[in-house]
């Protein structure tokens, strides 16, 4: 498999930065999201900067929240039983169809309304002006990268690494009281005796922008359908502590997409034939 980038955004309790310290230090980077949507750009999770800038106005908190439950009732979810049906009873129709439907149908590969509603529950909605992805205090980008953590953490004369070596194929060698850190799709590990997942996997575009700035932030999604990637990542403001050229950077576009043969699966669809064989596993 060809090396991608993926983003992870490390965000912790004070004890468990406290073990990643040990192998790194971190940055100042605070994770902050913005959705481009009908060529405007809001803040995401939906706040109230969102709520104004979409409706046009200059709501307080209280009047934001009496606005989103008239569009509430409007529709009169009592008990959702799908993602859409969840999402709309939390923040209404409008702002579901603007910046959760799309982005949702592409992510996913499948219509909000087979996927279960639980999917949406975690996403935030406040009432103010925070703009933070994440709500930990302890948030930050190893300095060093990524590949320093674990340089690190396998030097070690306990430690033995395989390369380009498939678990399935060493696994009757392994002692019953090892203990395994397993990784890999979670269905091929019990032998698919309880049926298949339905797999995503992403696909990122690089590119070289002549500019200094392409998006003035470390991702940028796009709600719309008709967008065909799911968000734009941009190294340069991930370490704002470096030096970086001017009039270059590098971006990635990124796509979710069906899994083939020759991809990695990253996630389930958590369709309901889905969560039927999570639940059996």
């Amino acid at each position: 498999m060809p090396y991608v980038w993926f983003p992870h955004i490390p965000h912790f309790e004070r004890k468990s930065m406290e073990v990643h310290k040990r192998f790194c230090t971190f940055n100042n980077y605070y994770h902050k999201v913005l959705t481009d949507y009908g060529g405007k750009v809001y803040q995401i999770p939906i706040n109230l900067a969102t709520i104004n800038a979409f409706y046009g106005k200059s709501l307080t908190p209280f009047e934001a929240e009496k606005l989103l439950d008239a569009e509430i009732a409007k529709v009169g979810i009592q008990n959702p039983i799908n993602l859409e049906e969840k999402a709309i009873s939390l923040i209404g129709r409008p702002l579901y169809d603007a910046f959760i439907k799309g982005y949702t149908i592409k992510q996913w590969g499948t219509d909000p309304r087979r996927l279960p509603p639980y999917i949406i529950a975690r996403i935030p909605l406040r009432y103010n002006y925070n703009v933070n992805y994440f709500d930990d205090a302890w948030q930050g980008i190893p300095r060093d990268g990524y590949n320093s953590i674990f340089n690190r953490m396998l030097d070690h004369p306990n430690v033995q690494v395989h390369l380009n070596t498939d678990y399935f194929s060493i696994r009757h060698l392994i002692p019953e009281t090892c203990m395994v850190i397993y990784t890999g799709p979670v269905d091929r590990f019990f032998d698919c005796k309880h049926g298949k997942l339905g797999w995503r996997t992403v696909a990122f575009e690089k590119e070289v922008q002549h500019v200094t700035d392409f998006q003035g932030t470390a991702v940028m999604n796009y709600a719309e359908v008709s967008v065909p990637f799911t968000r734009i990542h941009e190294f340069r403001h991930y370490h704002e502590e470096r030096k970086y050229p001017r009039g270059k950077t590098v971006i990635f576009r990124e796509y979710s997409k069906e899994l083939t043969a020759d991809d990695d699966p990253y996630y389930p669809i958590n369709t309901e034939a889905d969560s039927v064989i999570l639940t059996n596993i």
